[in-house]
């Protein structure tokens, strides 16, 4: 009878142990996309949550920081990682959107939050970031302070530059007053504005 006691109690407290361990079970990283050597992942971490680009090269994993993410309930659309050249450099182009959906008894708004990252994954450096939020507006406004009389206004809104990746390696920022192409140099390893003076390498002494 003692035998029989022992052998349910080794078994109940088997059974509770399992089930913690499996309540306990992380969080899987979500993938986004893959190219190359390269995944883009959101990750989850005590901290918060991240969207990073693992690059494997050979057994050693860089981990490049793409945005912290402020929003539990972050979908992007449209996530995308792009290999191109340029002056004989290999760079990575991750782009993606976001809706921007505001309904409320004053105002609506339905928009999108474009964000365009250049990356040299072999160098860890991030060349360029850019965000660009577009949306249409319909709101409205009261003609007294009494809320008496109102009237709805509808606008286009943009904000910050829009961003074209050309085939050559070169981009374009615009805005409605501002059209500028850049091009990278490979002197300062950056990419400057196309006709600005070039920077030159360290002179050498005599």
């Amino acid at each position: 009878m003692k035998k029989l006691f022992l052998l349910l109690v080794l078994l109940v407290s088997t059974i509770g142990f399992a089930q913690k361990g499996k309540g306990k079970s992380a969080a899987k990283n979500v993938v986004l996309t893959k190219v190359d050597n390269i995944s883009a992942e959101i990750i989850s971490e005590k901290s918060g949550k991240r969207v990073v680009l693992f690059v494997k090269n050979g057994d050693k994993i860089d981990t490049l920081e793409v945005k912290k993410l402020d929003k539990v309930d972050f979908k992007p659309t449209n996530f995308t990682v792009k290999s191109f050249t340029t002056q004989g450099k290999k760079f990575y182009h991750v782009n993606w959107k976001e809706e921007i959906k505001l309904d409320t008894k004053l105002k609506k708004e339905n928009g999108v939050v474009t964000e365009d990252q250049l990356w040299d994954t072999e160098t860890k450096t991030l060349l360029l970031g850019n965000i660009h939020k577009s949306s249409h507006i319909k709101e409205t406004i009261f003609l007294d302070k009494n809320k008496t009389a109102s009237h709805d206004v509808e606008k286009n809104r943009s904000e910050g530059f829009e961003f074209t990746l050309n085939a050559d390696g070169s981009f374009v920022l615009k805005t409605k007053t501002q059209n500028s192409t850049y091009v990278y140099n490979t002197a300062s390893s950056k990419y400057e504005i196309k006709g600005a003076p070039k920077t030159s390498g360290p002179k050498k002494k005599k």
